[in-house]
């Protein structure tokens, strides 16, 4: 038992210092993170608890929790900084590994938990959104309790205790990013269906889970319904959360599945080769998470605007059935275990290959700052990769998978610290905006507004610390630069300023020009008399 809580202290530390490396090292580039920061400096500046405010309109698309998870990590210094809006997310990486430790203990026994512990620790989609400002990894961690509770429950004979345990996560879930927590609920209804019939249902106790969840809800609901004036109901239940299900092709939505196994590699190798097991050696309680993880899976992946983030509630529950796998004794030669390591290992050859040869093509988009570009990196992540294969082969041919699992999360973990290292950089030098803010703010008086043309990403709001406002039309565009007023800023793309430079007053000029997620962005400012 001491080397059990001694193992799992190290697991939950490693699953917080990973993702602890690069945060607050990142400069905030996506939108979707700096609203959440901003919402929560709106709570620190005017006290906005209820219904923080962005860009002074009510923000009205997310409940409360995650913003306020952020707002009480800032408090001490008075101001979210890119550290203090990461916090939140950084424990909920933590929790969702203990959540996983502890069901897979549960359910199976001690190394069954702490494999999968180590798997979600050390798996790249923790590292990736452990350290950013959205409420998904929260409203995953509060999803995976809430399988733990449900768990438990089953095991007790369905005790009112367990049963509220599962509800308040449930309820927790939702008050972290909305609708999508009732998943939680969706999946509990289709696992009990599946393992014991329509009836069993009213052992969830339906009447003791309504009281919880409208308790919950109230904090939300009531304010965002009452002070929206109609737009919560419009803007938000119709035209937000009910294209978040019915919009989308059944291309893009199947797309989804493979996305989130590509994204959980190499551990994923593993994963397929576990129902050969399954078949052979059923078990009641895999049986549940199976169902439960299924419904996960489609009800985030399905979803009709589906982001590279949505799957992040499905990682653990893909951990905890890999774990299972892993940590079973087996005879040595067990087939699709020594396959399996044979296919991970021909995985880790062919990215140190790409690693020295060409880095660029492991990703896209944003994604290429997170791989290695000097060759004293590329050089440490290529040698690491063939060594943990190399080793990884040795340890399967004597039947030792549970050293397999330990060398290939000691491989990982060595790529993400020299990620976590060494991408901030990388991602400064290509998408910081900071340049231009400052040459914004030095043209400015305290408190003056800057004018964004066209959609000025929000993270332009976090650095700026004063109002923005954004124009959407060239008509908007030219009666600004019209105007002969001193001391105005207008940030746009070059191509945007090249084609309204000529109609602009004289007064106005460029004052900086810098490149950032692959535009050159200028910062033009209207002079004195």
């Amino acid at each position: 038992m001491k080397s059990y809580r001694i193992a799992l202290v190290g697991i939950l530390v490693l699953a917080f210092v990973l993702p602890a490396i690069p945060a607050g090292r990142r400069i905030l580039w996506s939108s979707n993170e700096a609203r959440f920061v901003l919402l929560a400096q709106d709570i620190l500046d005017h006290g906005h608890w209820l219904i923080p405010e962005l860009r002074g309109q009510l923000y009205l698309y997310k409940p409360q929790l995650f913003i306020w998870a952020i707002a009480l990590a800032a408090l001490p210094a008075g101001r979210v900084s890119e550290l203090s809006g990461a916090i939140p997310s950084l424990l909920s990486a933590v929790a969702s590994v203990g959540a996983i430790a502890a069901i897979g203990t549960l359910l199976w026994n001690g190394p069954a938990g702490l494999l999968a512990g180590l798997i979600l620790a050390t798996a790249p989609p923790l590292f990736l959104y452990g350290h950013t400002s959205i409420p998904d990894m929260m409203l995953g961690a509060f999803l995976t309790w809430s399988l733990y509770w449900f768990l438990r429950a089953w095991r007790s004979g369905w005790a009112r205790g367990p049963l509220a345990g599962f509800y308040i996560c449930v309820a927790l879930a939702v008050a972290s990013k909305g609708p999508a927590g009732y998943a939680g609920l969706i999946a509990a209804a289709i696992t009990v269906v599946g393992s014991d019939g329509p009836r069993g249902l009213v052992r969830l106790r339906p009447g003791l889970g309504a009281l919880i969840l409208i308790a919950c809800a109230l904090p939300w609901i009531v304010p965002y319904y009452l002070w929206s004036h109609g737009a919560f109901q419009s803007n938000v239940l119709r035209g937000e959360y009910a294209a978040w299900v019915f919009e989308g092709t059944l291309r893009a939505r199947l797309e989804g599945f493979a996305r989130t196994l590509g994204t959980f590699l190499p551990w994923s190798i593993f994963l397929v080769a576990a129902p050969w097991w399954w078949w052979r050696a059923p078990d009641d309680g895999r049986r549940r998470v199976l169902l439960w993880t299924a419904t996960i899976w489609v009800l985030f992946v399905m979803s009709g605007k589906v982001r590279s983030h949505y799957p992040i509630p499905v990682y653990p529950l893909l951990a905890l059935l890999t774990g299972e796998f892993l940590a079973r004794d087996r005879a040595p030669r067990s087939r699709p275990l020594q396959v399996a390591v044979a296919l991970a290992a021909v995985y880790a050859v062919a990215t140190a290959v790409l690693v020295l040869v060409n880095p660029l093509d492991l990703g896209s988009g944003e994604d290429t700052v997170l791989f290695p570009e000097a060759r004293w990196e590329r050089g440490i992540d290529a040698a690491v990769l063939i060594l943990g294969a190399v080793v990884a082969l040795l340890l399967a041919r004597r039947g030792a998978w549970r050293a397999v699992t330990a060398t290939v999360a000691l491989s990982l973990t060595v790529a993400l610290v020299l990620s976590g290292i060494t991408y901030p950089a990388r991602q400064a030098r290509d998408y910081d905006v900071r340049p231009l803010v400052a040459a914004a703010t030095a043209h400015l008086a305290p408190g003056e507004a800057v004018v964004g043309y066209p959609d000025l990403p929000l993270p332009y709001d976090f650095y700026l610390r004063r109002p923005v406002v954004e124009i959407g039309t060239p008509r908007e565009a030219l009666n600004l630069l019209a105007s002969s007023k001193p001391g105005q800023i207008l940030i746009t793309s070059r191509g945007n300023w090249d084609t309204l430079a000529t109609a602009a007053s004289s007064r106005w000029r460029p004052l900086a020009t810098h490149r950032a997620g692959g535009r050159e962005i200028v910062v033009a400012g209207s002079s004195g008399p």
